[in-house]
């Protein structure tokens, strides 16, 4: 039977307290009966539904566990295999216990998608940490907030996309960091074997990014973090959306043209030009509602063809009867900087914003290393 040692912030309740439904009674008015069971079931945390309250104990178990993050936790989330799972609440710390003589079950990961060598592992100190070659071990003392950790499977539970997103601030440049928000709030994944992305939802929110990494205050990494969350936006559908945002909305001295941050594939409803009962919804894939712009990035994939061609013309006909003005962007202009140069100038006038009159130094290295950043290697050549 698993036993519980009860937060210190909780001193009028017995410790090592045995965990069963029968003893419930001396928990009466901090946990509900159902969070008795849930770890009862897991042997680990105990878990409530109450945001107030969080997790408040920790349970004994024989069992290693393994904490994965950094870049598994990355390879994870990014991979095919993502299942959501239950979530720990606030934790005094992690679970005092040793990396050194554990071995981690590599066929387990891989059949998570957590492929890559050596696995990112975190404990409570340094003196827990190991030097084999198959674990790279990082260390997260003091508490930590809500919703660090989801559980993956037995004793192995994988940092959330959240907490995940502040790890990597550690090891990726601004830019890259920005583009990996995006990735985790878009509605597509990368599929090395699909030309087009695969859809699923997304995994988290800009909101939410900013959010955890406030709460983190002052680790490593969480300064960073809110930094880049500001200029993340939610639901991209491809890869070429979120370049186009990173290109246009990144301030100049990030190598991007400065302009305000557009919504992603927001819902534009329009009546009919001669019929004001019918009504027409269309995505826009990127939209600056408040000055009625929007920027349509038109591929190759998903724009030939002649049906194609002239469903776009009357889509787009229909918004600009409706008082929307429309830029559209092709691939091409995107590959040429100055092409590129050129369109956002265009929609510079369009939001009715002033250029300015100062030029950041290096902005042309900088846009260099931007673009190498977020477009395809082959659409970078000018």
């Amino acid at each position: 039977m698993p036993r519980l040692r009860l937060a210190p912030f909780y001193p009028h309740l017995p410790t090592d307290t045995p965990l069963s439904r029968q003893n419930s009674c001396f928990l009466r008015g901090e946990l509900a009966k159902q969070d008795i069971a849930i770890a009862h079931k897991r042997n680990y945390f105990v878990f409530t539904r109450r945001h107030d309250v969080g997790v408040i104990a920790t349970c004994y178990h024989d069992a290693m566990m393994y904490f994965i993050t950094h870049r598994s936790a990355l390879e994870y989330w990014t991979g095919a295999y993502v299942r959501r799972g239950e979530r720990t609440g606030w934790l005094r710390a992690l679970p005092a216990e040793s990396l050194l003589g554990c071995s981690v079950n590599e066929i387990l990961l891989e059949h998570r998608g957590i492929c890559g060598s050596p696995v990112d592992l975190t404990v409570a100190t340094s003196g827990h940490r190991t030097q084999q070659t198959a674990i790279r071990s990082h260390v997260m003392n003091g508490s930590i907030p809500a919703g660090a950790f989801e559980h993956l499977t037995g004793d192995y539970w994988v940092a959330s996309p959240e907490l995940t997103f502040c790890q990597m601030a550690e090891q990726l440049s601004f830019p890259a960091l920005v583009k990996l928000g995006y990735e985790l709030c878009a509605r597509y994944r990368i599929n090395e074997f699909l030309e087009d992305p695969e859809r699923r939802e997304p995994l988290t929110s800009a909101r939410a990014l900013g959010d955890f990494a406030e709460r983190l205050k002052n680790r490593h990494g969480a300064k960073a973090a809110r930094r880049a969350a500001q200029y993340v936006a939610d639901n991209a559908e491809s890869p070429m959306e979120v370049a186009v945002a990173m290109l246009l909305s990144l301030p100049q001295i990030y190598g991007g043209y400065g302009l305000p941050a557009p919504l992603l594939n927001p819902e534009i409803t329009v009546t009919g030009r001669t019929d004001k009962r019918v009504r027409h919804t269309y995505r826009a894939d990127l939209a600056w509602p408040a000055q009625r712009v929007i920027v349509e990035y038109d591929s190759t994939l998903h724009h030939s063809g002649k049906a194609s061609v002239i469903a776009d013309a009357q889509r787009r006909n229909n918004l600009q009867d409706a008082g929307w003005r429309v830029i559209v962007l092709t691939a091409g202009q995107v590959r040429s900087e100055a092409a590129m140069d050129a369109a956002a100038g265009q929609l510079r006038r369009a939001l009715k914003r002033h250029a300015g009159t100062r030029t950041p130094l290096h902005l042309a290295e900088r846009r260099a290393e931007l673009r190498r950043c977020v477009l395809p290697e082959g659409m970078r050549a000018d």
